[in-house]
């Protein structure tokens, strides 16, 4: 037992985890886009777009380094993406992170119907499926990995 965690298996193993962890999560930071329109909002995810309307919308918060929307549907589950923060760099120069930004007017559409957009959204203009990304990292990543001793 002692071999197999001092050994290179141990690190095999937690490298590939690692690795499946990035090709799961880095399309997601930093491709992701929401598109707001008449109709509620559209998320781009791994597996495609999704959509949320306006009046199933239940929750929309920034804590932290995470944005957050939830929704009344049970098909649609909590929508969310992270991003580091350097809380004393904030401060020090004023500036306010991008996800509270987007928290406020995202929340700002819901609440006042009024200063929603009154056109649908274009396809084209909704974002794209995050797999093909998640696809790339793969190969590279497999590829770096047959470059390693």
């Amino acid at each position: 037992m002692l071999m197999l965690w001092g050994g290179g298996l141990w690190h095999s193993l937690l490298g590939t985890v690692l690795w499946i962890g990035g090709i799961l999560r880095l399309p997601r930071w930093f491709a992701w886009r929401i598109t707001a329109d008449s109709e509620g909002l559209w998320f781009n995810g791994l597996r495609g777009i999704r959509h949320i309307a306006w009046d199933d919308l239940r929750k929309v918060e920034c804590a932290g380094t995470e944005l957050t929307l939830g929704s009344r549907q049970a098909a649609f589950s909590q929508w969310s993406a992270h991003a580091p923060r350097r809380p004393w760099l904030e401060r020090r120069f004023g500036l306010l992170h991008p996800y509270e930004r987007t928290a406020a007017e995202i929340t700002v559409l819901w609440r006042e119907p009024a200063l929603r957009p009154t056109v649908r959204s274009a396809e084209s203009d909704r974002g794209r499926p995050l797999w093909p990304l998640a696809v790339v990292l793969a190969v590279v990543g497999t590829a770096a990995l047959g470059f390693l001793p």
